[in-house]
């Protein structure tokens, strides 16, 4: 189905794109416009490392989302392969929508003439894949902490957390808007009183070395929560430390009360 919407007019605007946009990783989304017609969104790249990852700018999500409905999204690897990777088969999994995914590869051989060689479009769907809690490369946006809180919960209680992909802008916590606290009402959750036992599937949200709350963790029992920090592997750790003294809120989803 997807490949029937992909033109080849499409297809060359995604090939542009990707060129332009090398070394980094192009980013957007298939829009369906009205009836028949479909466009190619370009979506600017906010990640922190572009060059292996994308999280689209969530202001350019919006605009495409108003020109009509989103039926895809696209990005390019560089110097790879189109093959989706874990990152991307989870984004697929969070999206719930088809991925495309096109290789650009800087030409070094001088029999071919050309700068760069460009794959053909990858598509993959939705199918139930779920990245392992521990061990998930940082990529802010993908695969960050409230990610893994939203993962969990949801493979372990059946809650339905958003992924939230307005709020995905780079350094929020040293701005002036308390994303993580503005955001937990709307998502289901109640702040608990201070000295509350925990629970399993509680979230505490922290404030390490930031202007505002910057990290959640989710409590898994026998003292320990699962978290994932900037440019680290996600993990499990004692709360307890340095955990516990930057925890300014103790969560509960209202489903769990």
């Amino acid at each position: 189905m997807i490949q029937e919407m992909m033109s080849t007019s499409l297809y060359l605007e995604m090939q542009q794109a990707a060129v332009t946009a090398y070394p980094n990783e192009a980013c957007g989304l298939l829009v369906n416009t009205k009836g028949t017609k479909y466009e190619l969104v370009l979506c600017k790249n906010v990640a922190e490392d572009p060059v292996n990852f994308f999280v689209m700018n969530a202001g350019d999500q919006i605009a495409a989302e108003k020109r009509g409905e989103v039926v895809g999204v696209w990005h390019s690897h560089t110097d790879g392969t189109n093959k989706a990777s874990e990152a991307d088969m989870a984004g697929c999994e969070a999206s719930e929508l088809p991925w495309l995914i096109i290789n650009v590869t800087k030409n070094y051989n001088p029999e071919i003439d050309s700068e760069f060689i460009i794959s053909d479009v990858n598509v993959i769907s939705p199918n139930g894949f779920e990245m392992p809690y521990e061990g998930r490369p940082y990529a802010f946006g993908v695969f960050d902490c409230w990610m893994l809180c939203r993962d969990y919960l949801k493979r372990e209680f059946n809650i339905q957390v958003g992924a939230c992909s307005h709020l995905h802008i780079p350094n929020w916590w040293d701005g002036d808007k308390d994303i993580l606290s503005d955001n937990i009402t709307e998502q289901g959750f109640i702040k608990l009183p201070y000295g509350t036992q925990p629970k399993r599937g509680d979230l505490f949200l922290m404030k390490i070395g930031a202007k505002m709350p910057d990290h959640c963790a989710v409590y898994i029992g026998d003292n320990l929560i699962l978290h994932h920090q900037s440019n680290r592997l996600s993990c499990k750790a004692i709360y307890g430390g340095m955990y516990q003294k930057t925890t300014i809120h103790h969560l509960r989803h209202k489903e769990l009360l």
